[in-house]
């Protein structure tokens, strides 16, 4: 019979304050990177580094190669997505609604209303590189005016999006 060994409540809070610090690290470095490359990303670009900081988490950046689901319509997630390289394609029951490039923002509907994804969007291109993110909603009591910013952002791109459906859908009328 293996004896496992025996941990004290000390030596687990130590374990548990190394993995703290090893996160921490790592999304204080991802941060970063995120403001080296601030303003070219339209719907943060113009909010203050330190308002952001507080107004989002789950910061990532991630890679999906050809045909990874990045999103399955009906799952619950809150995560925002930024196309910073490549493309995807999104589908609703299985049709397909269109090819989502560089620059373009989804799954903010879910990471504001906190619903079900609405579609499924699926990497079409050799690889697509994201930003990843989430908003922390009770950041409105301290950062009300860069939480509107980023909402007001957000409305902005869901808006380009229902424009260029309405004028593709008169031009093929």
């Amino acid at each position: 019979m293996i004896n496992a060994p025996e941990y004290t409540p000390e030596d687990i809070e130590l374990f548990l304050q190394v993995n703290k610090n090893e996160i921490e690290k790592e999304e204080t470095q991802t941060f970063t990177k995120l403001l080296r490359v601030q303003d070219k990303i339209s719907i943060i670009s113009n909010i203050d580094p330190y308002d952001l900081k507080a107004i989002i988490y789950n910061l990532k950046f991630v890679r999906y190669k050809h045909k990874d689901y990045i999103i399955e319509e009906g799952d619950i997630s809150t995560d925002i997505f930024f196309i910073l390289s490549g493309e995807c394609q999104a589908f609703y029951k299985h049709k397909e609604l269109g090819v989502l490039k560089v620059g373009t923002t989804f799954g903010e509907s879910a990471g504001i209303f906190s619903t079900k994804r609405s579609a499924s969007i699926v990497c079409s291109s050799e690889e697509v590189t994201l930003l990843s993110f989430s908003i922390n909603h009770d950041s409105m009591e301290f950062c009300s005016a860069s939480l509107a910013t980023l909402y007001k952002n957000l409305a902005l791109q869901i808006d380009t999006k229902l424009r260029a459906m309405t004028s593709e859908k008169v031009d093929n009328s």
